[in-house]
């Protein structure tokens, strides 16, 4: 369900409506508002899910969980960040943060995930490798010492099998490399390209009492929103009276499993974000 309105919101389209209910207006306030949106320079929009499902509540109880999602435009850059918590891999338990970031830009797409507990997990996993790395010098050492007593065949069986210890060795060395560049900026090839993609249609809008979003007055709006022959909703949208931009969107699920609102703020600020290196060449 909250997939179907995270669509809806980046692929709303005055075009898509439905034949078996009400079309939204081509010049109605959610299409101004979101056509608004495209004309600001940068905002920022934070999504908030709250579940109800036991099992989620049961893993909030334990210090698991999601936090808020942010995403931020500025220009034709994009960047998304994540929080989560998850039981630490090494300390029986305690938790981890992890922040997952992905930023795309010009069709390009590259990811960073962090936490406080990387240099601890590295320095473990570093210190396996150090230890299989140690075991397998020392075995080697021991292979080809046997094998040159072999006499001269066994000179031939010592050069193989010390480049295969070498081979191991330097296979060992590249995985320490690798899981350290795990933890640094990763581009993902593909990630960041648009894909086409038909809008969920937009159908029965009608406006519902105003409300308030902070201090600001906004006029408030109820829709539905039909994808792949499912009617979901209703959607509620806030847009500001004084500007005309989207201000917030709420969805419950009828089942009561759970709601989403996603705010809008800071249209047209100055944002900040991280270019990797591999979206700057």
């Amino acid at each position: 369900m909250f997939a179907v309105l995270v669509v809806f919101v980046l692929t709303v389209s005055p075009f898509a409506f439905s034949q078996n209910a009400a079309p939204a207006a081509e010049d109605s306030p959610v299409f101004k508002a979101f056509s608004q949106l495209k004309g600001q320079t940068s905002y920022r929009m934070t999504i908030n899910i709250e579940s109800k499902d036991p099992r989620m509540a049961q893993m909030a109880a334990m210090g698991m969980g999601m936090g808020t999602i942010e995403k931020l435009v500025q220009g034709n850059t994009t960047q998304v960040v994540m929080h989560m918590k998850f039981p630490a891999m090494d300390q029986g338990g305690a938790m981890d943060d992890w922040e997952f970031r992905a930023v795309a830009k010009d069709g390009r797409a590259a990811r960073l995930i962090t936490s406080p507990a990387v240099p601890r997990l590295l320095k473990r996993n570093d210190q396996m490798l150090d230890m299989q790395m140690a075991m397998m010098e020392k075995q080697a050492a021991t292979s080809v010492a046997q094998a040159l007593s072999q006499g001269p065949l066994g000179a031939i069986s010592a050069a193989v099998q010390g480049a295969s210890a070498a081979a191991s060795m330097a296979g060992a060395v590249a995985l320490k490399r690798k899981a350290h560049e795990f933890f640094s900026w990763q581009c993902v090839p593909g990630a960041g390209q648009s894909t086409e993609k038909t809008a969920p249609q937009l159908t029965d809008l009608r406006a519902v009492p105003d409300e308030k979003v902070g201090e600001r007055a906004a006029a408030a709006y109820e829709f539905s929103v039909n994808e792949s022959g499912k009617s979901q909703g209703p959607v509620r949208l806030l847009v500001a009276k004084d500007s005309g931009l989207p201000l917030r969107i709420e969805m419950s699920d009828p089942q009561g499993h759970g709601s989403v609102h996603m705010d809008y703020t800071d249209f047209s600020k100055t944002a900040q974000i991280e270019i990797p290196d591999c979206l700057s060449k």
